[in-house]
């Protein structure tokens, strides 16, 4: 072949190795030479060269809508010209000229003439590269680097190695990409696909440049994502699923974003937005991000939340960071540290409630016995290896109307560092994990940010503080798999499987993370540790009630005058919560009903609103505190389409694994569906039978008594109360 022309097909290639994002470039020369060997011709009309893309291109993961990458091929690289269709003028091959073309008004486009009697050679070059490209041949230095990075972790790093590579790969995970990280990483090409499938934010087609992602759980739903959606609709002209004819935008419907007391939300891809609605949502698709606004205020995590800086160390420091740790470290053991915990009364504030200090003890005893048995490798090159067990800080925050941790972790992320340095300290672990929701992309940022800085400075590492104390932590994030919440799907997600809950026993304080003694917390739980251990148990006491110590941040929205995070003592009632921190409803309007724990939680009517936020007393009226979150209706909610989205939840993110959750669930929906029909009002299509009902509760009490997980065991909690409570029915 000419030299030129060579140099122009090698700069194409190098392209497509660097950056894999341009491998649909060499796929439209492709589908050229094909038509063009097929006509015996090497000149073809621009939309005949167009159609024949968009319907091949789809068999190899490319979206063949998108003609950015064949205007890339006329104005990238010199090797093709445009020529108007009925010879009016003449053949174009300046890339500034070709860019300003309206190639759908009759163009013809052929390689240049002076290489046009190379199109065979062109053809087989062009096979050739396809073909190493497409087995995983001719990796591109950018995707190399991810490999060499995450290849020494082998199966673990196989998450965060698919985010980084769809990040490198225009936004999704070609089928060559996911070859080559299985290679990299020594995991067969099934398994790697199977896991880029499990997780929703990982894509294995193409998508648009910009993914929008409109939240349409309830307390969103009832600030109007519906007209939302419909605008966003009806100015891109796609439907949910869809990407533009440009390949600019995709658009998706995702349950709870976390940004509740702000709502509605929409995320462009790592954009998030905040009080959206139909006069703004187009102008913010394409604006930058600002500051979270939403409101947090409380005596104990959250007294200094408004400081400067409070998410960099020097602002930490100054709001006395780090002296629960110093005092842990120069004056207390470990066994003391665990026995302040325990006497502060202090439990998880997942949702489970297991006792925090009980937890430690279990797994300290569980670590020593394992140093003893020596029955882990300290000469290892991974830092994790040399670590007899973990902690764990389950960040994966999804629950409905949830928002606490991410307000802790962006705004207040060394306490939470700190509570993971003291938990480590107390069960004598070296190594530490954060798992963050991946719909948090500023909480991840932030707490990588502040990590960075705690290494920097001694507060992590070997040696800490001058001491013999040694831990470090390492951040994963989430794909989108509320299921990755479940604390032993969680432990699957970072060891690179899918995020799949495991049967207990054994429980993580026995046999947790790489099958090791696991102390897993979650985000309000740690950053509680310092306090209590700064203070002592008798002062973290000192608020809340006597089964239920301490204060418990409340997330609050809905259809209240203002919504946010509260750190409330135990024990305060749920109208004081309204009506005090939330300012009551708007004018004129009634109280219809209350969701606490979010969409696994329990419907409280206007007349249970007395009943005091403490562990026993909602338990005694069969509810639970769950997350923490309370979301208030008014009289104009819709009940019929807020449990119509709560099952589709729960339908949504079952991952499956027994029956009992992945049949339940999905009967649970299309028993709502099929009363509700076609209709949007307030009143269902036809009445429900006394069989169907029945059949409804049947199926939530198999799914509670049979399901492996917590997911499944609380899928129907909420739509029961509401009928047992007759808010629908």
């Amino acid at each position: 072949m000419d030299s030129k022309l060579t140099t122009e097909l090698d700069h194409l290639l190098s392209d497509i190795r660097t950056d894999s994002s341009k491998l649909p470039v060499l796929f439209w020369l492709r589908a050229y030479t094909i038509l063009a060997s097929e006509r015996q011709t090497p000149r073809l009309r621009w939309a005949k060269l167009s159609g024949f893309v968009s319907r091949t291109a789809r068999e190899f993961g490319i979206n063949g809508l998108d003609h950015a990458p064949g205007r890339a091929l006329l104005t990238d690289y010199r090797l093709m010209q445009a020529t108007p269709t009925d010879d009016s003028g003449e053949a174009i091959y300046d890339p500034d000229e070709l860019r300003a073309l309206d190639l759908g008004r009759a163009y013809d486009v052929e390689l240049c003439a002076e290489y046009q009697v190379y199109l065979d050679d062109v053809t087989a070059w062009v096979n050739g590269a396809w073909n190493k490209l497409r087995s995983g041949e001719g990796i591109n230095s950018s995707l190399a680097s991810v490999l060499a990075r995450w290849a020494p972790e082998g199966r673990t790093g196989l998450l965060p190695a698919l985010l980084e590579a769809q990040e490198l790969s225009g936004g999704w995970l070609p089928r060559e990409v996911l070859a080559q990280i299985g290679q990299g990483l020594n995991v067969p090409l099934s398994e790697v696909y199977g896991v880029a499938t499990y997780y929703k934010m990982l894509y294995t087609k193409p998508v648009g440049k910009k993914i929008v992602r409109v939240c349409d759980d309830v307390r969103c739903y009832l600030s109007g994502s519906r007209d939302i959606l419909h605008k966003i609709k009806n100015v891109l002209w796609i439907r949910e699923g869809e990407t533009t004819g440009d390949g600019e935008y995709t658009l998706e419907t995702v349950p709870c974003m976390g940004h509740c007391d702000v709502g509605c939300a929409i995320q462009i891809n790592e954009i998030t937005h905040e009080k959206v609605n139909t006069a703004n949502v187009i102008d913010l698709i394409n604006a930058p991000e600002s500051e979270p606004v939403g409101i947090a205020q409380g005596p104990r995590l959250l007294k200094n939340i408004d400081a400067p800086a409070l998410h960099m160390l020097d602002g930490y420091l100054a709001q006395g960071g780090f002296l629960a740790l110093r005092k842990a470290l120069y004056t207390m053991s470990p066994n003391e540290i665990t026995s302040q915990v325990k006497a502060s009364g202090l439990v998880g504030r997942g949702g489970a409630a297991f006792p925090t200090g009980v937890k430690w003890e279990l797994t300290a005893k569980n670590i020593a016995e394992a140093k003893a048995r020596q029955t882990y490798n300290l000469n290892s090159t991974l830092p994790r290896e040399r670590s007899a067990g973990y902690v764990v800080c389950n960040a994966d925050e999804s629950e409905t109307g949830t928002f606490k941790d991410r307000i802790l972790l962006e705004r207040h992320p060394f306490q939470v560092i700190e509570g993971m340095l003291l938990a480590a300290r107390a069960i004598d672990a070296t190594y530490g994990y954060i798992y963050i929701r991946g719909e948090y992309p500023l909480a991840y940022k932030r707490f990588r940010a502040a990590v960075e800085q705690a290494r920097a400075n001694n507060y992590l590492g070997a040696n800490i503080l001058g001491t013999q104390f040694a831990f470090d932590i390492e951040i994963r994030r989430g794909a989108g798999a509320y299921e990755c919440g479940e604390e032993t799907a969680l432990f699957e997600s970072i060891e690179g499987k899918r995020g799949e809950p495991r049967t207990k026993p054994p429980f993580p304080v026995q046999v947790g993370l790489f099958n090791r003694p696991t102390v897993i917390n979650n985000v309000e739980t740690l950053a509680n540790i310092p306090f209590i251990i700064s203070e002592g148990a008798d002062e973290y006491r000192r608020l809340g009630t006597e089964k239920s110590p301490g204060t418990r941040l409340v997330c609050l929205s809905g259809q209240i005058k203002q919504g946010g995070v509260f750190e409330l003592p135990m024990g305060v009632t749920v109208r004081e919560v309204i009506y005090d921190y939330g300012m009551g409803l708007k004018e004129g309007r009634q109280l219809q009903a209350v969701l606490v724990g979010g969409a696994a939680g329990t419907f409280l009517t206007p007349d249970e609103i007395d009943v005091p936020l403490a562990f026993e007393t909602l338990t005694a009226i069969g509810a639970t505190f769950g997350s923490g979150a309370v979301i208030v209706m008014d009289d104009t909610a819709n009940m019929w389409q807020v449990l119509k989205r709560i099952a589709s939840f729960f339908r949504h993110e079952s991952c499956g694994k027994c029956f009992p959750c992945q049949i339940g669930t999905l009967r649970q929906l299309e028993f709502i569906e099929s009363i509700l029909g076609g209709n949007t009002g307030q009143l269902p299509r036809r009445e429900i039978k006394a069989s169907e009902r029945q059949l409804l509760f049947d199926t939530g009490i198999v799914m509670r008594d049979a399901s492996l997980c917590g997911l499944g065991q609380f899928a129907a909690t909420a739509i029961m109360s509401a009928f047992e409570k007759k808010l629908v029915s």
